[in-house]
């Protein structure tokens, strides 16, 4: 194994550990939107702090999938 390729290992293994890490982040706050929502206390600005937390852990969720996909798309292209 090339030193390229065992640097788009650890590349891939960086980007795996951010994206369970982001996953993680997201299903905490889709909970605590959802929690929110049902709670008819809640005021409309604790909703949508806990919306935009939510989406804001869903977007790093996906950025972090495509790079995932890009360093793929190199790792299977050198075969």
């Amino acid at each position: 194994m090339s030193d390229l390729d065992l640097d788009l290992d650890d590349q891939m293994i960086q980007l795996e550990l951010e994206w369970r890490q982001a996953y993680e982040a997201s299903m905490v706050a889709r909970a605590d939107y959802q929690s929110l929502a049902a709670d008819q206390r809640a005021k409309a600005d604790m909703l949508d702090h806990a919306r935009e937390r939510l989406d804001r852990s869903e977007a790093a969720k996906a950025r972090i999938l495509a790079k995932i996909e890009r360093l793929e798309t190199r790792l299977l292209g050198k075969d």
